[in-house]
């Protein structure tokens, strides 16, 4: 399972790469409720100045990644 951000099709090119199972974050963003189970969850996105895009932040922080088990740690990095 792999979420995605892209702008110019870059990142959309690279996560198809390593699953055929491929979620585009702003799409998922629309949804009310956002859990996710996995065994691998992976988010590709490009970097802004060494930073993750504010809409890839805020996906991670707000959503729940049942199987992922260092989400707690990605979610605190972030902040």
């Amino acid at each position: 399972m792999i979420f995605y951000f892209t702008g110019t099709g870059n990142s959309l090119y690279a996560a198809k790469h390593f699953d055929k199972e491929l979620y585009s974050i702003p799409k998922e963003m629309k949804k009310e409720s956002r859990k996710y189970t996995a065994d691998r969850i992976g988010i590709v996105c490009p970097l802004y100045e060494f930073n993750l895009p504010s809409l890839a932040k805020d996906f991670i922080l707000t959503s729940g990644f049942l199987s992922y088990q260092d989400h707690q740690k990605c979610r605190n990095a972030l902040r």
